[in-house]
């Protein structure tokens, strides 16, 4: 799809505790244009089997809400970067089997964390454990669905929260049609990146242009920041009220709106109506006029 024929969609992460069409329909009471989901608990390895008939009915659901684009993302249990012999081979295919899901589903984008490296290895090594998994999974995987790197807060080991890391990964990814990057508010943020004013939102994607290119940009996650920037830790907070701003968001959106297929809130229900509260700010922010800097 060409620059400037498609507009960003907005969504949230809707539960699957009611399955996969309890989040479709979440989804729709909300006035979301897109959804996210886990396609099973984050917090665990096990998954339960998808039949053929279920889903075929999640596919004819969303297609009469009208939901697009849809994204999965990964459970947190899995670390593709790791050189230990047994968490690598269960991440890798936690990776395979979310990645057949995906396509079950028809889904857009699957977002993966690149994970962290060993404290016995070198960064080096981790990025190339976690590019050996990706070409892995989308060999056995063949398919639609696109994956995406997301970008992390950093500190410790953890891997990807530069866009020259991200950038190492992507070059070493063989299918290089089926991969792409999801950009989290909160997590460049916290790595260090300037999104609170003009001038550092600019200078952000220069800086990801030249790096892996805004052609490889698809999905953000729409997360302002509890915690200050460079804090290297990932605290979300309800938009316009963290480290980001309302500035900052109103700025980015006016600079992505023809760029983005969608945005998605993974924002603290602290308060009854928040979802509501934010997906209201994000639309208002679509509907002002790209603005210049300022």
């Amino acid at each position: 799809m060409e620059l400037g024929t498609f507009m960003i969609r907005f969504g949230k992460h809707c539960s699957v505790r009611k399955g996969l069409v309890g989040a479709l329909d979440e989804a729709h009471r909300l006035g979301c244009e897109a959804v996210q989901i886990f396609t099973r608990s984050p917090r665990m390895w096990k998954m339960s089997l998808l039949s053929a008939a279920d889903a075929g009915i999640f596919v004819r659901r969303r297609r009469e809400l009208g939901i697009r684009p849809l994204v999965v993302h990964t459970p947190y249990l899995p670390n593709l970067a790791s050189s230990q012999n047994k968490l690598y081979a269960i991440s890798v295919a936690s990776l395979k089997e979310d990645l057949k899901i995906c396509e079950k589903i028809a889904a857009d984008y699957f977002v993966i964390h690149p994970g962290s490296y060993s404290l016995d290895a070198a960064p080096e090594l981790g990025i190339a454990n976690i590019v050996r998994a990706v070409n892995a999974s989308l060999t056995a995987v063949p398919g639609t669905t696109r994956v995406l790197f997301e970008n992390v807060a950093g500190g410790g080991r953890r891997l990807g929260s530069t866009f020259a890391e991200l950038a190492r990964m992507i070059k070493g990814i063989r299918q290089k049609e089926r991969i792409g990057v999801c950009l989290d508010t909160a997590h460049a943020l916290g790595a260090g990146y300037d999104l609170s004013t003009p001038a550092g939102i600019d200078a952000m994607l220069k800086e990801f242009d030249e790096q892996i290119g805004l052609d490889r940009l698809f999905i953000m996650h729409c997360n302002d920041s509890l915690v200050p920037r460079g804090s290297h830790k990932d605290r979300h907070q309800s938009l316009g009220k963290g480290y980001v701003g309302s500035r900052g968001f109103e700025y980015l959106i006016g600079r992505l709106k023809y760029r983005v297929a969608a945005g998605i809130l993974e924002t603290p229900q602290d308060i009854p109506g928040a979802d509501a509260r934010n997906l209201a700010m994000l639309f208002k922010w679509r509907a002002k006029p790209a603005r210049s800097r300022r």
